[in-house]
């Protein structure tokens, strides 16, 4: 909080909670709103800069579970998702990728799906945005550097693969996260 706790401000929040339909011990609640910190408005905005980082650290890795997931999958699907790793800044096409794994095509596809629930293009464009996000954080690199790096051929396929893949584009996300380290 930033303010200290009143009665006043403690009956308008119960009122409204109860308007929700909120049940609960409300001297139990009453008790920790009194006891709750008051904090100054810089540790307050520091706390939420905490969170942010947090947060986006959260997404990034929840994103690249998403990636990586570890299911019981056949030797030629283990050994795709390592080739793919190993080689995804380079040019990579289903049919190289099939190659690798030794099965056709078509099997390759099927199997694919399967085993991670996505296409090899959508497949291979997360892979490269969890990775050019992990070259964006550094502030010192460009963004056609990182896009280029990761094995995307053009900068409207990247921005386009990382807007859908993040949620925001490549700019957003890298302002993000300087604004919240230089003032913490």
């Amino acid at each position: 909080m930033l303010k200290n706790p009143t009665k006043k401000h403690f009956a308008t929040i119960t009122r409204q909670l109860r308007a929700w339909g909120y049940k609960t011990d409300w001297r139990q609640l009453e008790r920790a709103y009194f006891r709750t910190c008051v904090l100054s408005p810089d540790r307050y905005r520091a706390m939420l800069r905490l969170l942010s980082i947090f947060a986006q650290h959260l997404s990034i890795l929840s994103n690249q579970l998403v990636v990586g997931r570890e299911k019981e999958e056949s030797t030629s699907m283990a050994r795709t998702r390592q080739f793919i790793e190993k080689h995804q800044a380079e040019p990579l096409s289903l049919g190289r990728v099939a190659h690798a794994a030794n099965i056709s095509r078509h099997y390759f596809c099927k199997m694919f799906k399967k085993a991670t629930g996505m296409n090899f293009i959508d497949y291979l464009s997360r892979v490269r945005v969890e990775k050019s996000k992990t070259l964006l954080l550094n502030p010192n690199s460009r963004i056609s550097e990182a896009a280029f790096a990761c094995g995307f051929q053009s900068m409207t396929n990247f921005n386009r693969a990382f807007k859908r893949i993040a949620g925001r584009s490549p700019t957003q996300f890298r302002e993000a996260l300087p604004k919240l380290r230089r003032s913490v």
